[in-house]
This record gives structure tokens, C-alpha cells and sequence, in this order.
């Protein structure tokens, strides 16, 4: 027996080169990447990025909020972008409101004052409200033998207070102490004594009509209330009691209780 048939069959040894694939394409024909290749390739390199990072936050943000059930918003949220459109309205559209109706109507007119430092005396206006038969203005004769006027009737610096815009209601006249003061005119003495309101020993006669005069920081008083008195007789000494800064006469006017300027009566 042949000693090789024991060994077993004799096999030729087969190429490696024989197993290998068959290729189609040759190695020399593949096709080289272009200009244009890398051109498409850059200008979708960012879209790609853009999108992989939008994934990646969305997988964050899915993983953070795993359970909550707003997986889907905060997605939608983070990865979608909203571009702001300004609000116009459209070219036919109005716009109203309800108004209240406002009626107006002129203010009152109001009184007409006299300035501060005014020395426009007032007047007494020939319809004022009074009994008929109104005394006339030259009804009053001097309460001194001689008449200086130191301080006239209307607006006045006080000598008292040193205050601006005080109004002055009567006429101050120069006299000295126990200077001889008359009544001015005929009429009935309605006050003798003290005032409370500044005026010292102070005389009010009331002649009729409306019409009063008064006397005032007197140093004595010589007639008592109610007595009748006639033009010219003395009724008192001039002095400097109550709000006065020195002698002399305070004399005033009133008609229907309303002070005006002496010297109109005079």
C-alpha cells in the first residue's frame, strides 16, 4: 500500500490572492471630491450644526423634565423660533369710548376789592338802601375848631401792628390833649364809654337817615347815651386811650352802618 494513501489526500495550495473580491470599480477611477462638493458641504454645515444642537437641548431638556409631561413644550419651546410681527391695525378701524356729558356754567362774579395800599376811598352810591330823605353831604360840620388830617380814610400801613393793606376807617385829625371836641352834627348820642374794639373812650351820635359819626381815643367823655345833642356843642376832650399812639381825634362815618370817608360828608 502506497505510504502516501495513509497519510491522507494530497491538496494543492490555492493563491491568497485567489479569494480576493472582485472588485468593479478600478482603485484609478474612483471620482475625486470637486470645488463644488465642499461648496454644498460649508453652506449646509451650519444648518446641520443649528440642528444637532437643537437635538441636544431638546434631549436635555427631555431628560431634565423626564415625568412632568411638558417634555413636548419646553422642546417646541427651545427649538422653534417665533419672529416678532408688529400690530397694526387695519386702515378702516376706529376707536371709541363712552364720554359723560359735562355742562359748564360762568362762575359768580365776584365783588370788586380795592387793592392792597389802595387810598381810593369808596363812595357812597346814591341808591344805597336807606329811609327816603337821605342826608346830603354837606350835613356834617368840623369835630375841631381847626382840621389837619394826619392819616385819610382807605388802606394804610398800621401804626399799631406795622402790617401793609389795613384799612382805614375814619380820618385821623391833629389835636392835642383836652383839645375841644364837637359833635358834628344834630342828632342823639347812642354810645358813651369804653370800646373793646381799640377805639378808647369813644362817642357815637346818630343823626337820622342812616347816618352816625363817632369820636374816638378820647381823653374824657362829657355827654352820656341818650342825650340829644346839636351841631357845634363840645362833646368831649381829644386824648390817646385805646389802640392809639398818640393825641389826636379818630373821627368817623357811617351810613347804614357801613364806615365811609368822612371828608364826602363834610
Amino acid at each position: 500500500m502506497p505510504s502516501s494513501a495513509a497519510r491522507g489526500r494530497h491538496r494543492s495550495p490555492v493563491p491568497a490572492r485567489a479569494f480576493r473580491a472582485p472588485s468593479s470599480v478600478s482603485r484609478h477611477s474612483r471620482r475625486q471630491p470637486t470645488t463644488r462638493d465642499y461648496a454644498v458641504l460649508r453652506r449646509n454645515l451650519p444648518a446641520a450644526a443649528t440642528i444637532t444642537s437643537v437635538l441636544l437641548v431638546g434631549a436635555t431638556i427631555t431628560g431634565a423634565n423626564a415625568g412632568t409631561g411638558a417634555d413636548t413644550a419646553v422642546v417646541t419651546a427651545a427649538s422653534t423660533t417665533v419672529a416678532e410681527v408688529p400690530a397694526q391695525a387695519s386702515p378702516g378701524a376706529a376707536i371709541s369710548f363712552d364720554r359723560s356729558l359735562v355742562a359748564t356754567a360762568p362762575a359768580p362774579k365776584a365783588p370788586e376789592a380795592l387793592p392792597s395800599g389802595s387810598t381810593v376811598s369808596p363812595q357812597p352810591a346814591p341808591e344805597a338802601a336807606g329811609p327816603a330823605g337821605t342826608v346830603p353831604s354837606s350835613a356834617l360840620a368840623a369835630p375841631l375848631a381847626s382840621m389837619s388830617v394826619s392819616s385819610p380814610f382807605g388802606f394804610r400801613t398800621s401804626p399799631i401792628t406795622g402790617g401793609s393793606g389795613e384799612l382805614h376807617t375814619g380820618l385821623d385829625l391833629l389835636a392835642s390833649c383836652q383839645t375841644a371836641v364837637f359833635a358834628a352834627g344834630t342828632g342823639t348820642v347812642v354810645e358813651a364809654g369804653w370800646s373793646a374794639y381799640g377805639g378808647g373812650n369813644r362817642i357815637v351820635v346818630d343823626h337820622g337817615n342812616g347816618l352816625k359819626s363817632t369820636y374816638n381815643h378820647l381823653a374824657s367823655i362829657e355827654v352820656s347815651a341818650g342825650a340829644a345833642v346839636s351841631a357845634g356843642q363840645r362833646l368831649a376832650a381829644a386824648g390817646t386811650t385805646g389802640n392809639s399812639t398818640g393825641c389826636h381825634l379818630h373821627f368817623e362815618v357811617l351810613f347804614n352802618d357801613q364806615t365811609v370817608d368822612p371828608q364826602g360828608w363834610m
